[in-house]
């Protein structure tokens, strides 16, 4: 059971995580200028995102919740999708297909909540509050579902036409860009991407039972 010190620490904690993640959302989402944009639901941020403030959302109204072995394997997962988001953004796309504007901006403040504050905060919250070595064995390839989902549903809608403006394809990324790249280079990307997160998420899985056994040891 948490000491009371610490479970006010971990609350204002998420509670500025959730803030974060809730004005970037706010802003990317066009929401801020009184009318959302329905093509930025297209963008695998915004999805990770909204899965982090309902995540942490959940977390704060019922933190009893906190120690559940499920819980945890669900946050490990969402914990994966925002570090995909974070880790695409700054070597991918940042400078490349986008380039963020200054943080004195609403876009720029929106997109440096959702590209880095809010995938910071969520892997250090599970650096500093979960409780290690809950992950099972095959979460990893678990957790891998929900991107091939996102891709899945991005492909259907591309196939229907261009949803976004001031693009010259139908697909929100290029590096899965068929109408740019071709079916053989898109599922290239998909499969080396694939790889790359689950050997990521393997290895996540590791490192949280090493910490596990090294906390073990301590007692």
């Amino acid at each position: 059971m948490d000491k009371p010190y610490k479970s006010v620490k971990k609350t204002l904690y998420r509670l500025f995580l959730v803030t974060g993640c809730g004005i970037g959302l706010f802003i990317k989402l066009g929401l801020y200028r009184g009318k959302i944009k329905w093509y930025t639901l297209m963008y695998y941020t915004n999805w990770s995102n909204f899965f982090v403030f309902v995540l942490f959302l959940f977390l704060l109204l019922f933190p009893e919740y906190d120690k559940s072995k499920k819980l945890l394997n669900i946050k490990g997962g969402v914990t994966m999708m925002i570090l995909l988001t974070g880790f695409i953004y700054h070597f991918l796309l940042n400078g490349k297909d986008f380039d963020m504007q200054p943080i004195t901006t609403a876009e720029g403040l929106g997109s440096f909540l959702l590209h880095y504050y809010t995938p910071f905060l969520v892997f250090l919250d599970w650096l500093l509050w979960d409780k290690k070595g809950m992950f099972f064995q095959k979460a990893a390839l678990f957790w891998s579902a929900i991107p091939y989902i996102y891709m899945i549903l991005i492909f259907w809608v591309a196939s229907k036409g261009s949803f976004i403006p001031n693009q010259n394809t139908n697909y929100p990324y290029k590096f899965i860009a068929v109408d740019l790249l071709g079916w053989e280079r898109v599922l290239v990307n998909v499969i080396a991407l694939s790889a790359c997160y689950i050997a990521a998420g393997y290895v996540y899985v590791g490192f949280d039972k090493l910490l596990s056994k090294a906390m073990q040891h301590k007692r």
